[in-house]
């Protein structure tokens, strides 16, 4: 029995905390990363756009360890969206959905 059950969980390259951490705490998934960063900026009907993984234009100072979802998101002043500054981005944890990130983008120009 104890063989059997090593063998289901040990497939597909993951270990068996890694297969047991998934199922306990599943991950974020794109739709709800968008929910968290549409509450994080307490304004609706805003058009945000997810990336699952850093665009090579977007840089970041002491990026986090745990693997995010990228959020590009408008800055919501009033302001011209024509104006030249940097976009606003938004870094929402894919294992714990926590924000780490909320500010500048740094790819202005």
């Amino acid at each position: 029995m104890f063989r059997l059950v090593i063998g289901y969980w040990g497939m597909c390259g993951l270990n068996v905390f890694d297969k047991l951490r998934i199922f306990l705490f599943p991950p974020v998934t794109r739709q709800e990363a968008l929910e968290i960063a549409a509450q994080k900026m307490a304004q609706a009907d805003v058009a945000l756009i997810c990336h699952g993984r850093k665009p090579a234009r977007f840089h970041i100072y002491n990026e986090p360890a745990e693997p995010c979802w990228w959020i590009q998101a408008p800055w919501g002043e009033g302001r011209s969206e024509y104006s030249l500054r940097s976009s606003r981005l938004i870094l929402v944890g894919r294992r714990t959905g926590i924000v780490h990130y909320d500010g500048s983008a740094n790819d202005e120009g």
